[in-house]
């Protein structure tokens, strides 16, 4: 039963195996930094496609049997289809991931993520001096807050615990004294945020602070 089954196993091996190494290489630095549970959370995905796939592969031999089709060349061809075609959205998905991350925008990406080093504390995070593309490279990959266009010498401070839904943000940028920018000091138990300026010569530096406890 085993020695029958086996190159079916091996096509859900050879699946599982390039999509993995598919999924190694859309992650990069940028990604991983703010979702370090992205590679464990999308390999279970992996798994669970492969194992439909092997599901479809046993109603498949049934079907070998009821049609008398014995030539091993056809079952392999048959079973690698059906197995690329119930994969097929992890295999869209990944490639436009892989094309952007790492071909279009690799050295971009790659940037970004050389100025962001850690604070000392569990999983924060920081950099300075960010344009207003990398901040918004940065904010497509975790929730930080949005800014005008016109932001520019921007830091940012960001300390989560992971587990628990506490956090730290800060951020400053500086934008044209022209811009209108509101001030904000909203409470609620275990959370605020506010927000001050400053003007400093023909800029206003803006300060955001928001705290979950």
């Amino acid at each position: 039963m085993i020695k029958r089954s086996l190159k079916y196993l091996i096509i859900a091996a050879v699946n599982v195996s390039i999509l993995t190494a598919m999924l190694l290489l859309w992650t990069d630095k940028l990604q991983i930094t703010y979702n370090f549970l992205i590679l464990p959370i999308e390999f279970l995905k992996i798994l669970g496609f492969s194992l439909v796939s092997l599901i479809s592969m046993r109603v498949l031999i049934n079907y070998f049997r009821k049609k008398n089709i014995i030539s091993i060349t056809s079952k392999i061809k048959i079973a690698s289809l059906l197995t690329f075609l119930i994969s097929s959205y992890l295999y869209i998905d990944y490639s436009s991931r892989i094309i952007r991350n790492r071909i279009i925008d690799g050295e971009f990406r790659a940037r970004v993520a050389d100025k962001i080093k850690k604070t000392g504390r569990l999983n924060g995070t920081k950099a300075d001096s960010l344009t207003i593309e990398e901040y918004k490279a940065i904010a497509k990959t975790v929730p930080f807050p949005q800014i005008p266009g016109e932001a520019e010498n921007i830091g940012y401070s960001y300390d989560f615990d992971g587990l628990l839904p506490d956090y730290y943000f800060s951020l400053t940028y500086e934008i044209p004294k022209k811009i209108e920018i509101d001030t904000m000091n909203y409470h609620k138990p275990h959370f605020f945020k506010y927000q001050t300026f400053e003007v400093i010569g023909d800029k206003k530096k803006v300060i955001y602070n928001e705290i979950q406890q």
